[in-house]
């Protein structure tokens, strides 16, 4: 598969994504919320009806919950964090990957959520134990860049089917970690045929989302984002202790859905708390609290995952 770099509209829109911030993540929220509206609510309302709660199609794990970026939109970001200091233990990771082996899942693993993957030393170890005891799963990771090299990105193609990487900058270019990374997978396309890899040029102070009222630079929602949010049907979240919170969004580790420690995957994906969290934000974001406050609209990947 061919590396692409993603440049959202080119050096103008990027201008206008820098200076006028909050109007663009304004117009662009309330575009995506009323472009996707129709099938989100149709999704929820086909999935609510079933007898049987239909799994997760994403399922995303943060093996350590640290991140070295400055993003002023992530409320994880090295400024803000408040986070204990937690690592997964080797037995929990083991646990949940038998555990979805045995299901007989087939979707996307994120091997991280809200933090930097790659400041998990083990990490690649841990991606080759998914790419082999889970060979009909997609395998992803999302990172920014910043510790990657040559050499990782060498195993990294050997297990992982996605890597994409959010080159965070106040300046319309690649960084140069990047560009090394990119002149790299252009003179050796033969080591990356099995795995994407997608580079997408980010503003590191861009105005985007508040995050369920976290996000560091947006505290006030966008009062046009009325659909129900698609994430409490679509996506499954571990934090490093084994706790499952209720979307990625919760930086801060404040919801608990269940515990793998003491419960099942299966059996918190399809018990009470979350069945209770879809019925209330089925009806809509404020009635349930920790949505009330947020604007976050699914970029597409979601629509995508429903659709197959």
């Amino acid at each position: 598969m061919a590396i692409k770099i993603n440049g959202f509209g080119g050096g103008a829109v990027w201008l206008f994504r820098k200076h006028c911030s909050s109007l663009t993540s304004k117009v662009a929220l309330s575009v995506a919320e009323r472009f996707r509206r129709k099938k989100i609510r149709s999704y929820i309302d086909g999935f609510l009806s079933q007898r049987e709660i239909p799994l997760f199609k994403f399922f995303m794990v943060e093996t350590i919950n640290r991140c070295n970026g400055r993003c002023s939109f992530c409320p994880a970001n090295i400024r803000d964090e408040k986070r204990i200091l937690k690592r997964m233990e080797e037995p929990l990771f083991d646990e949940i990957i038998k555990q979805l082996k045995e299901a007989g899942w087939r979707g996307s693993f994120f091997l991280q959520v809200n933090n930097e993957p790659l400041i998990d030393s083990s990490i690649l170890e841990r991606a080759k134990k998914v790419r082999n005891e889970m060979p009909n799963v997609k395998v992803c990771m999302i990172t920014n860049g910043t510790l990657l090299n040559c050499d990782k990105l060498d195993q990294m193609g050997e297990c992982i089917d996605q890597i994409v990487i959010n080159d965070y900058s106040d300046k319309y270019r690649l960084s140069d970690s990047v560009k090394e990374i990119y002149k790299y997978v252009k003179k050796n396309p033969q080591k990356f045929l099995k795995v994407e890899i997608v580079i997408n040029r980010r503003y590191d102070r861009e105005i985007l989302t508040t995050r369920a009222g976290n996000a560091p630079n947006k505290k006030e929602k966008n009062n046009k984002i009325l659909s129900p949010c698609i994430y409490p049907f679509t996506d499954f979240i571990v934090f490093p202790d084994g706790k499952v919170g209720c979307c990625c969004n919760d930086c801060f580790e404040v919801t608990e859905m269940g515990d793998l420690n003491r419960q099942s995957i299966v059996e918190i994906w399809r018990g009470e708390k979350f069945r209770s969290f879809r019925e209330a934000v089925g009806k809509g974001r404020q009635y349930y609290p920790f949505c009330k406050e947020c604007d976050v609209v699914d970029a597409g990947s979601r629509e995508k995952a429903i659709e197959e």
